[in-house]
């Protein structure tokens, strides 16, 4: 009963897209670098929000632009393991800012399967602990031996997370057009698929297919300034590989 209800919503998704695919080339309606789902969220009359529920009436919503060498961003989640350990991490791994070198930011993409490295002194792997049952950040120095591997995400909230915001998820393709000073956005293709199992996303990420994001620093100026900010610490993946992770689903 609950799967004919998610397919009625799909189908209504999907004439709703078509009336936005008569529109042809849409101004957009918003600003940074999500412009192009924050415009098709609003043709559909969703409200913004954190993101943290699916988009739709239980379907997410990904977008993505034609020519874009981004991955697609799956959800944003903070270690879980202690409080307060983003903030560790960024005092551990964090190295100056280039524009104000007395403020620290760690912006690095880390995968399962090589370990990723900054300048000479540090690099970085996920390691999914089995045993333990969660993925770990592996810490390591110039000579390889772990500096820090504490900091991690449990199974248990990665997959409520993962089923909450992704089980089921609508593609979108979009063109860009840039005329004048102003972006302009052609809404092309709707695919919609189902979530895989846990066990593939837990695979995907042992060898590198789906990978983190961190985004840390300091706020430099304003109300907030010299405190902390995490702007996503963000799991991904290539469009590429969206059905080594989802099942599509042909209506």
């Amino acid at each position: 009963m609950k799967q004919r209800k998610i397919y009625q919503t799909m189908k209504k998704l999907q004439l709703e897209f078509y009336k936005i695919q008569c529109m042809n080339w849409i101004p957009n309606k918003s600003n940074g670098t999500g412009s192009a789902g924050r415009t098709l969220e609003i043709l559909l009359n969703k409200p913004a929000d954190k993101n943290i529920l699916p988009d739709y009436h239980g379907i997410e919503l990904k977008t993505q632009v034609e020519g874009s060498k981004y991955p697609l961003r799956l959800f944003s989640m903070a270690f879980d393991n202690k409080p307060m350990e983003m903030r560790r991490l960024l005092k551990i791994c964090g190295y100056p800012d280039k524009k104000k070198p007395n403020f620290k930011v760690f912006q690095i993409t880390v995968g399962g399967k090589t370990n990723t490295y900054v300048g000479f002194s540090r690099s970085y792997k996920l390691v999914v602990d089995y045993a333990h049952k969660v993925v770990r950040l592996y810490i390591f120095d110039s000579k390889q031996m772990v500096i820090d591997n504490t900091m991690s995400w449990s199974f248990s909230q990665l997959q409520s997370r993962l089923e909450h915001k992704l089980l089921y998820m609508a593609h979108i393709k979009v063109k860009k057009w840039n005329l004048h000073d102003k972006v302009y956005f052609k809404f092309e293709t709707i695919q919609f698929y189902h979530l895989r199992d846990f066990d593939i996303f837990l695979y995907l990420i042992e060898t590198g297919t789906i990978s983190v994001t961190f985004k840390l620093g300091y706020y430099k100026s304003g109300d907030h300034y010299g405190e902390i900010y995490d702007h996503g610490t963000t799991f991904e993946i290539r469009s590429s590989n969206i059905d080594d992770l989802f099942e599509r689903i042909d209506l």
